[in-house]
Formats: C-alpha cells, structure tokens, sequence
C-alpha cells in the first residue's frame, strides 16, 4: 500500500509547494517515506509515498527507477510472485516488488507485463525515451488510479482528494457532475464506471491502461485483460463432470497456494465476523501463518454471535479479539468515510472497516485479511433469494445492477439512459458469454452474479475498502478476490454457487458451506451478522430531497417524494450518504 501523486504542467512550471501539499493528503497511504523526483523543467513532478511491508526500505528520497534510468515507477499495491518474476527474468538481483517491476520494462514488451502480475496494483511508468507516463490498474481493481486532464494540467493519484486539493491552490474551479449524482439514485448501490462525481476527474477502469504522451498530449487508452475471457466453458464442464469431493480438495488446494503467497513477513491480522468467508479464510491462514490477530466487531444493536466464538477459537488455536462499537461511534465512522472517500458511493459496513482498519493500526498491523466477493458471484446474500424467484425470461435480475428494478427509488424519476445502457451492455455481453448454459434460469442467474461482482464488487467495494483502510496506514488484502480464485467461482455450476435445490442452510454459498464444514463444525454455520452497523440512525427522517440538498446549487430532477412501499431503509441512506458528502465535499 503505497499513495502515488503526479503533477504534468503543460503550459507553464510546477509550484512545488502546491505539488507537496497534494502528496501530503497521502501520507497516511505512506507514512514510512516519500520519495520524489522533478523532470524536464520542473514541468513533471513524480512521487510515491511508502507503506513497507516487503523487503528492505530503500532509503533514498528519489522515486525508484530502472537499472538503466530508463524507466521511473510510481507504485502502490502488493505483487505477490515479485520472487519468481525476479528469478525467471532478472536472475535474483532485486528486494522488493517495486524494484522488480520496474526492471521487468527493461527486458519484457510493457503492454504484456500487466498479464504476468499476481497481485493487487495500480502504478505509474515513466518512459524517459519515449517521454510517457503509463498508468496501469489490476484486473480485480482492489487499487484505484484517478486522473484529471485539462488544458492546463495531467494529475494522476491514489486519492480524489489529493487532486482536488492541488486545483484548489492552483485557483481552479471544481465543479460536482451533476449527471453522476443523478445516477446515483438508478440502483441499489450505485457503480461510478469511469467517472466520479467531480467533472473532469475520472478513475481508470480494472484490467487498464492508460497512456499519456508529453509531447502531443494525447492519451491513449486499451484494456489488456477483460474478465468477460475468464467465462469459460472447458471450465464449467470439467467442474460439471468432476465429483463434489474433488471439487473441494482443487478449491481447498488453490485457497491455500493463494494464501502462502500472500503472506506478510510482518505482523499481520484477520477480520473475524462468525459467517461462512471470514471464518473460513481465517483458517486458511492459520494453516499457513497464524495471524497475530484475530479481530470481531460486536455491534450492540445485532443479536450476540459473540457468545459463540470460543466454538471457533479452539480451531484456529488463537483468541479473537472482540471490539464494540455503538451507534455514535459508528455515526462518527460514517462521517470520516464519506471525507475519505470524497463520494457518496458507500455501503452500510465501511464505518465499521474503518474503525477495525484502526485497531488493527492500534495493534501495529500494517497487514490484514478481510473477506468479500463471495456474496456476488455465490448468491450470498437473502436479496438474491428473493430476486431469483422471479426469473421467467431472458433479463438481468441482479439486486444491484439491474436499474428496472429500482426506478421505484424515486417517483418520476428519469434514469440517465447512458447509465443503464452501460449496465445492460455489461449484463447482455455475460449472458452471451454463458451461452454454452443450456438452462435458460440458471444462465440468467449465472449472468446477473457475474455482473455484481464485476460491477458492484470491482467499481463499490474493492476500492472503497481499499481508500478507508489505507488512510488508517493499514493494508487490506483478500485471498477470494485473486484471479485464480474469480475463475474457479465464475465457471462453477449453479448447483455449486446457489443450490436451487438444496434444502436448509446450504441452498446459499453451497461450496464454501461445504468447504467450511470441512474446517469446522456444521453446527457452527451461524446467521451471519456482518458488518452493516447501524445504518437506522439515518433512518428517522422525512425523506424529501429538498430538505437534505437546501441552497446547494444542485437540483436533482424531480425531487418527490420517495414512493413509500419500496426500499425506504436504501433510500435513507442513500440521501444521508449525499447529505454528508455535499457538507464535506462542495466547493
């Protein structure tokens, strides 16, 4: 976890001191050192901040460059096989991940290293020859790029705000896109594709590239993965064929080789909630490298699972650490998330990951494991219960990305067609890509989880978790979000994901219930509490627009009243999440 920040002029030399104001909203992403470089004229600043977590700390305060000097690199993430790369193509001479993917440039065709990565990265390359900067994101988007472009400036960063604030001091007008914000209210959990809800700042897609020309100005933009090539066929038959047993021992094999080589050499802890993924991961890596923390959150207003903890703790061979949170402190949380974050796209579990993210900071754990995705593309969660009884034809029934479904939020309100044009094109390409699924409900279903996870996971989730760790200095990683384990999950046989027919408890998530009575006991395959907190203190509101967005200068369209029989708790968090964004954010 590292914090990147890049400054191009094009018409006249950097301030240097507007440049180290902006890298210093990022030193929370990289307290252990800042390293910085300025090229041609002071028109090009390029820095990193520095989170250690692999091999030694170089202690030089310019960027990291390549052998030669013919590449510099700006990184932030974690490549998890840095030690094979290093071996198989630069014959062992480097320490750290940064400084081997910087040298791969130098012996391997840039556009094909993205492929060659295990790991979790967003990072910045500047090619001295060829005067380019290439900014590259991972397939899982698990670490986020953010770019502006105007006649005036190119800035790249790790964070909306550190942009935000270098155009603030460079007595730029920022101005809120008022279409994004209209299409907040479209589904469930809105998905910023591309862009965010400042104009002119975009985010760069997973599975990117973005290049970026110093002498023309012209950016050049291609994807060198597309999850949609992960569907595959071969797959899905092989995992059709192959008995359950087998399927357990290769899902088990793979969730364990993942974890290995993701294994910190520093101290490093665990989320702990008592549902299937935590508790499941959680043992995993105490097979592998026994956390030093095991870390639960007890909510005072859920039922008490804690009570049913020391079942579990005689399994991993460790104590979990419970950590209590009320409804003011969670309050507290909600409104730091929404500062961090600088959007009003989050969902109800992030003040709690955040107040975790911080203990773990407190107990001096630069690393922790968390567990999500599984829920998407496994059909985790009771709404895909009740969204899948109502399959009769060929549509997306996707609690979350599915925008028909949801117009309801508001009465009269027009959804942007460019937006549910993007979610239905998104939905349609899976659709076709399961085409070799002969049953039209269970190619459906595989379809709309497809799409939340590769839209709500990659474009909500994964980098909300990722902004509000990091600004507590602490890394969050995920063994079931990796692209080995995508694959296996994506091309599973719904009678694998979401049992139809299976009765009781496993008809959810059936393989890692499976998976997880292998590791524990079935008695312990508990109601899952979660994360979700206490989003009711939002609740108690007369839910009107105009009472929430007063003197603004942002009018939503037709800001009615909400139609009261559908999704009032969704609702009032959605407008409170809007409420704190515009206090913290407006300029």
């Amino acid at each position: 976890m590292c914090g990147i920040f890049i400054a191009f002029s094009k018409k006249k030399p950097l301030n240097k001191k507007i440049c180290d104001s902006s890298v210093n909203e990022l030193f929370n992403r990289g307290p252990d050192s800042l390293k910085v470089n300025y090229f041609f004229d002071n028109s090009l600043f390029f820095s990193n901040t520095v989170l250690s977590i692999t091999g030694n700390l170089n202690n030089d305060k310019k960027t990291v460059s390549s052998k030669n000097k013919k590449f510099y690199i700006s990184f932030n993430g974690e490549i998890y096989n840095y030690k094979d790369l290093n071996t198989k193509y630069l014959n062992h001479i480097y320490d750290t991940d940064t400084e081997v993917l910087v040298n791969l440039h130098e012996k391997i065709n840039f556009n094909k290293i993205p492929n060659l990565l295990n790991g979790m990265f967003a990072y910045s390359i500047l090619d001295i020859n060829k005067k380019e900067i290439k900014l590259v994101t991972d397939p899982q988007g698990e670490k986020s790029i953010y770019y502006y472009n105007d006649n005036n400036y190119f800035l790249v960063s790790s964070t909306i705000k550190s942009i935000i604030s270098f155009l603030k001091k460079s007595k730029i007008k920022v101005d809120i896109d008022k279409k994004v914000l209209k299409d907040y209210f479209s589904t469930r959990h809105y998905m910023p594709i591309k862009k965010t809800c400042f104009k002119n700042i975009n985010i760069l897609e997973n599975s990117s590239i973005l290049k970026f020309n110093l002498n023309n100005l012209s950016l050049k933009y291609l994807k060198y993965d597309d999850p949609l090539d992960w569907i595959s066929e071969k797959d899905y038959k092989i995992y059709s064929k192959i008995k359950e047993e087998e399927l357990l021992e290769l899902l088990d094999y793979e969730l364990n080789s993942q974890a290995k080589i993701m294994l910190p050499k520093k101290k490093f802890g665990s989320i702990f909630s008592g549902g299937i993924d935590s508790s499941l991961q959680s043992a995993i890596l105490a097979n592998q490298g026994n956390p030093s923390l095991y870390l639960n959150i007890n909510h005072k207003n859920k039922d008490n699972i804690n009570k049913k903890f020391h079942f579990f703790e005689k399994y991993i061979g460790k104590k979990i650490k419970i950590k209590n949170i009320d409804h003011l402190k969670y309050k507290q949380f909600a409104i730091k998330c929404s500062k961090v974050l600088s959007s009003p796209f989050f969902t109800h579990d992030l003040p709690s990951r955040m107040f975790l993210s911080q203990e773990f900071k407190n107990n001096h754990c630069k690393v922790f494991f968390s567990a999500d995705g599984c829920d998407e593309l496994l059909g985790g969660q009771q709404v895909y219960m009740q969204s899948f009884k109502k399959i009769k034809n060929k549509k997306n029934y996707s609690p979350y990305t599915s925008v028909a479904t949801k117009s309801n939020f508001l009465k009269n309100y027009n959804t942007s067609k460019n937006y549910v044009r993007k979610l239905d094109r998104f939905w349609n390409d899976s659709y076709k890509k399961y085409s070799f699924v002969q049953n039209t409900k269970e190619r459906n279903i595989l379809s709309s989880l497809f799409s939340d996870y590769f839209i709500q996971s990659i474009y909500v989730a994964n980098k909300s978790t990722d902004l509000i760790c990091c600004d507590n200095s602490v890394e969050p990683r995920n063994i079931f979000i990796q692209k080995n384990i995508l694959k296996i999950f994506i091309n599973l046989p719904l009678k694998y994901k979401f049992n139809m027919s299976a009765k009781g408890e496993l008809k959810q998530k059936y393989i890692l219930k499976k998976l997880f009575i292998k590791y524990f006991d079935k008695k312990l395959l508990l109601k899952k509490e979660g994360f979700s907190g206490f989003p009711e203190v939002f609740y108690n509101r007369d839910i009107n627009l105009n009472n929430f967005v007063p003197n603004r200068q942002i009018k939503l369209e037709n800001n009615n009243y909400y139609d009261k029989t559908n999704y009032k708790r969704d609702l009032s968090w959605k407008i409170s999440n809007l409420e704190l964004f515009l206090k913290n954010n407006y300029i």
